[in-house]
């Protein structure tokens, strides 16, 4: 708004005095802010601490209450955090120039590049938007120590977008200095000496519940909140961070479980039967084989033409979805009735589709399963009919 000069064209020198060339998790530092330009009324500034995805990173604390203030950002800045200038901060506290004084505090975990950015405004003082000189300026702040890259993928798929409320492994090492699991629900956010947090798009960082955690994986939950856009994963021993990645979160992410937990294969499903008489039983499709060391496919009986034949999958990543219209799927190519997508209601991030099972599928053998969900594409496992 205030265009009465380009960018920068001005006199005057907008500065940034007490940041660090690097920063550890926590610290705090006081950061000057000068502009200085002859023959002004006003001066104002306005700064904020961003990472390399433009996410806020750390807190701005306000030192001098009569002089400065925060204000959160709204709409597509929605939040960020900002320190400007009061009412009484517009008048200049030294010769043709002003300065703010305000504190830095650095993120619990590291955040990687830290970049303050700030705008300055030399002002006429004029009461109105003309006749100002606008400056900007930023300076950038490295970890002191760079963490070792984490990989974080869905624990059903093994594909690296997910969703909140859906299974994650994180995989590194050094993650923890013992094999855990946890043992109740709701899962704990801390297991021996780890813990993983989940800092998303908009700053907002979480604790994640934890599966299970070894040297070099840890299993969690992506956090119910998360927003979408690019989140970190953070892994912390005794609350020194150990190694962080970054992972896409989409509001719908569908992953199926493969019985040998690989993402491919025979899926991890049970078959539901319904007799004619209504009785219904529950029958497994997949079984061990000792000489293999993995677990393979059990073949689907039709058995009696009056039998209704369902098949529920389970998976992560669905549940985000509302309208069950948006979940397709098809066996061995036959599209078959989707009667229900969504949380599987007893374990932690674990979803289910139930599926119609054709009996036109009869004597195909393996087949491939193939589940969209609001237009997302699931890994592809298999299921094998007699």
């Amino acid at each position: 708004c205030h265009s009465s000069f380009s960018l920068n064209s001005g006199a005057g020198v907008l500065s940034i005095a007490g940041l660090p060339a690097t920063y550890t998790p926590g610290q705090e530092v006081t950061i000057t802010v000068t502009l200085n330009q002859a023959n002004r009324t006003r001066y104002g500034f306005q700064a904020t601490a961003l990472d390399d995805w433009g996410r806020r990173a750390g807190d701005l604390i306000v030192t001098d209450t009569n002089r400065t203030a925060l204000a959160d950002g709204t709409g597509n800045y929605a939040g960020r955090q900002y320190i400007r200038q009061t009412a009484a901060g517009f008048v200049p506290n030294g010769t043709n120039q002003s300065s703010w004084s305000f504190k830095w505090k650095a993120p619990a975990q590291t955040a990687g590049r830290v970049t303050l950015y700030v705008a300055g405004n030399a002002a006429s003082g004029n009461s109105n938007n003309a006749g100002d000189y606008i400056y900007v300026i930023n300076a950038s702040m490295q970890p002191a120590v760079s963490l070792p890259l984490l990989a974080t993928v869905s624990s059903a798929s093994f594909l690296g977008t997910l969703a909140p409320d859906s299974v994650a492994s994180v995989f590194g090492s050094g993650l923890a200095s013992a094999t855990q699991s946890a043992s109740s629900q709701p899962l704990p956010t801390v297991l021996g000496d780890t813990r993983v947090k989940v800092k998303d798009n908009l700053g907002v960082e979480r604790d994640a519940g934890l599966f299970a955690v070894s040297a070099g994986q840890a299993n969690f939950l992506i956090p119910v909140g998360t927003a979408n856009g690019l989140a970190t994963v953070t892994v912390s021993r005794n609350n020194t961070p150990v190694g962080a990645g970054n992972v896409a979160i989409e509001a719908v992410a569908p992953s199926l479980f493969a019985a040998n937990m690989n993402g491919a294969g025979v899926a991890a499903a049970v078959l539901l039967r319904i007799k004619a008489n209504g009785d219904r039983s529950y029958e497994p499709i997949v079984t061990f084989d000792q000489a293999q060391g993995r677990f393979v496919a059990a073949p689907i009986a039709l058995g009696a033409d009056t039998d209704q034949l369902f098949v529920l999958f389970y998976g992560s990543g669905i549940k985000g979805n509302t309208t069950l219209s948006n979940v397709t799927c098809s066996i061995g190519g036959t599209v078959t009735e989707v009667l229900y997508a969504g949380s599987s209601g007893a374990f932690a991030g674990v979803d289910q589709v139930n599926v119609r099972l054709p009996r036109t599928l009869g004597g195909r053998g393996n087949v491939a399963v193939a589940l969209t969900v609001a237009t997302k594409t699931a890994n592809t496992v298999n299921v094998n009919v007699q």
